[in-house]
């Protein structure tokens, strides 16, 4: 994440370099609030002709958990229904979503406010993090959940597992608004879109026969299909909707 606010930054040092007052090319410089599904954030935006601009920026959603009992099987070292019965568990998910975001805008019109947007967006892949909050089968200590070769154990009684996507994501939208202005000093603007994060998954650390350990993806086949089709229906979820609201003051 550190390499991509870096290369944001130096995108706007360079254009400032190269500004050209006549053709409105990175000579003004604005910095916004933004608030949606998002979370809360900054971005800093600069007109690259009547037509583009370039936004870059970060986000974060305020911390939120979410707490449910899930089954799982009671010998999770076994096979079918030698698994045994379900047990329930109390678990709980909290929400880790943060985003440095780069944006393109595109407007049709050199005057217009509408406008069509293309970026990137870069944050880190445990976006849930998932722990047990009452104890596991006495299984999970010992024998572990297999899988792809790799052992998942509990440790102190608990497995610490996250929700998983790809650390870039592409984003597409649509919105209203221009961030640089000349016209007035505040300018408010809004988005619509959403950004592509790839399958998410169930990770958790599991260890193999040599020793290594890698974080490993959890599928319902492993719990048995115990899982109550919560992770199909996770794998499901490969975009994020985005609706974000900005307030823009231009600096110069």
């Amino acid at each position: 994440m550190k390499k991509f606010i870096v290369l944001s930054v130096l995108c706007f040092l360079a254009g400032s370099a190269m500004a050209q007052e006549e053709d409105g090319f990175f000579n003004h410089l604005s910095l916004g609030v933004q608030a949606g599904t998002a979370g809360i954030g900054a971005q800093l935006a600069t007109p690259v002709g009547p037509n583009f601009q370039i936004r870059a920026g970060y986000a974060i959603m305020p911390p939120f958990s979410y707490s449910r009992t899930v089954e799982v099987p009671e010998h999770p070292g076994k096979q079918g229904s030698d698994k045994g019965a379900n047990i329930p568990v109390d678990a709980k998910a909290n929400l880790h979503l943060s985003n440095a975001e780069l944006m393109f805008d595109i407007f049709p019109s050199s005057t217009g406010i509408f406008h069509i947007t293309a970026g990137l967006l870069y944050g880190p892949k445990n976006v849930i993090k998932v722990t047990n909050t009452s104890a596991l089968p006495s299984d999970y200590n010992i024998v572990g959940l297999d899988v792809d070769e790799y052992t998942v154990l509990a440790v102190n009684n608990k497995i610490d597992g996250y929700i998983g996507v790809d650390a870039l994501r592409p984003y597409f939208g649509i919105g209203l608004g221009r961030a640089v202005t000349t016209d007035h000093k505040v300018s408010f603007t809004c988005d619509l879109g959403a950004f592509y994060w790839g399958k998410p998954g169930l990770f958790a650390p599991g260890e193999d026969l040599f020793g290594e350990w890698k974080d490993v993806r959890i599928t319902a086949a492993s719990l048995n299909g115990r899982d109550e089709g919560m992770i199909e229906k996770a794998e499901k979820l490969v975009i994020y909707p985005m609706l974000n609201f900005h307030l823009f003051f231009n600096l110069f």
